[in-house]
Formats: structure tokens, sequence, C-alpha cells
């Protein structure tokens, strides 16, 4: 994995300096309050950080590695993942005005868990609590409205 880390993190290293440079752009509040440009500035320090960290990590196991090592087999690779990923993101995006954010959340965390190969009552435990808590923090905390459907929550 040494070179593909490397490029990895080498690309969400440029891509935080990007956002950084963005960020600049933006405008600045007053009496010291943190503006609009506060997350994308911490996401961009993120980004470079943890970029910094995979790139590392590749380099240094490209260092270990010598020529005469075999290289080693993972498991073959998922594809569907990725494509599952996105069509309960498309879901969400169609189901939620309806149904509603919880029912929605809880269902579509759970497919992923499932998926996972998680167990189905720890799924939806897990599920039901982490849409709970994301609707305290969003819809209460910070009042950002969430769809609420057809039976009101």
């Amino acid at each position: 994995m040494g070179r593909k880390d490397y490029v990895g993190g080498g690309i969400f290293i440029a891509l935080g300096i990007f956002i950084a440079a963005m960020s600049f752009s933006f405008p600045e509040l007053d009496g010291g309050h943190p503006g609009p440009s506060l997350f994308p500035r911490v996401l961009a320090t993120l980004f470079i950080f943890f970029g910094g960290v995979v790139a590392l990590h590749g380099w240094r196991s490209a260092k270990v590695k010598t020529e005469d090592s075999p290289e080693e087999e993972g498991p073959p690779p998922n594809r569907f993942n990725p494509i599952l990923v996105i069509i309960l993101i498309a879901a969400f995006i169609a189901l939620a005005p309806t149904v509603g954010f919880f029912i929605t959340g809880a269902v579509l965390l759970t497919i992923l868990m499932l998926k996972l190969r998680v167990s189905v009552l720890k799924s939806a435990v897990v599920s039901i609590l982490l849409v709970a808590f994301i609707y305290t923090v969003f819809a209460k905390g910070l009042r950002v409205p969430l769809p609420i459907g057809y039976l009101g929550w």
C-alpha cells in the first residue's frame, strides 16, 4: 500500500491547501467572532494533517518493503459498497421530505450497518440513537430545519 498511501495522502494535502486558500476570501466578522471561514479552515487543517499521516505511513511502508518480499494479497475489492452508499444517499434525498428525517435516517443507517455485518439489534439501536443525536444537535441546537415528514417526526 506504500505508493497508494503516498499518492492519496498527497491528494488530501493538496485539497486541504486549496480549501485553506479559498477560505481566505470569506468575509470576517466584527468583534472577534468566528465567521464563515472557520469551518473550512478547520476542515483544511484536518485534511492537511491526516493527509500527512497517510503519506508518512505510505512512505514508511514503502521504505520497509524490500525487492525480495512478495506483494501482499488482501481480500478482493468490494465494488458494490460505494454504489450502495450513493443509492442510499439518493434514497434519503428522495424519501426524507415525505417520510421524515427520523424514519429515513434510521432505516438507511440500519441498512448500511447490516451490509457491514452488524447484528440487527445493534444496528437498529445505534441507528436510532445516532439519528436522535443528529436531530438534537442540528434541529434543536443549531436550529437547522430537518424534514418532518407526514408522521410529524
